[in-house]
């Protein structure tokens, strides 16, 4: 497999000082998950419709040292207006013991879902980070971080 394109490598570096993480619209391309769990991170993805490609990347073996990749369908609509964290615990098919997600990060998030994912980030008292589509401007407050590669990262809280 080739290197992965700068907007992926920006994000993950972006990301990589949090060790429990949730990734909204995975899609089909788990590519910053999978990078993420390989650095010893805790990642659960997820997605309305979960693709193949993320249910294969959440089954691939990795060494002991890394983290874990998990993939669920679930909508981020959902989780952000349920009741309370027990809801987003079931929504995202944890346990009791499974708490503490430190992101909520998107790649491509588009506008609509935006005020969403800010709104689970703000629920979890998590980082919230994500690029867009590349054509549209946030649509909720948010700080511009230039990365070297010339990505910018969106940072809402």
């Amino acid at each position: 497999m080739g290197q992965p394109p700068q907007s992926e490598r920006a994000l993950v570096a972006a990301l990589d000082r949090h060790e429990r993480l949730i990734e909204v619209g995975v899609g089909r391309r788990p590519e910053v998950a999978r990078a993420l769990a390989e650095r010893g991170r805790e990642v659960v993805a997820i997605d309305v419709k979960v693709s193949e490609a993320a249910r294969e990347a959440s089954m691939e073996p990795r060494p002991s040292s890394a983290g874990s990749l998990r993939v669920v369908t679930a909508d981020v609509t959902a989780l952000a207006s349920g009741g309370d964290d027990r809801s987003i615990r079931d929504g995202l098919g944890l346990d009791a013991s499974e708490n503490g997600f430190n992101a909520v990060y998107a790649r491509n998030l588009p506008a609509e879902l935006q005020r969403p994912t800010v709104a689970l980030a703000e629920r979890l008292d998590a980082d919230c980070l994500f690029t867009t589509l590349g054509f549209e401007e946030p649509v909720v407050d948010v700080r511009r971080r230039s990365e070297e590669s010339g990505t910018i990262v969106y940072v809402a809280r």
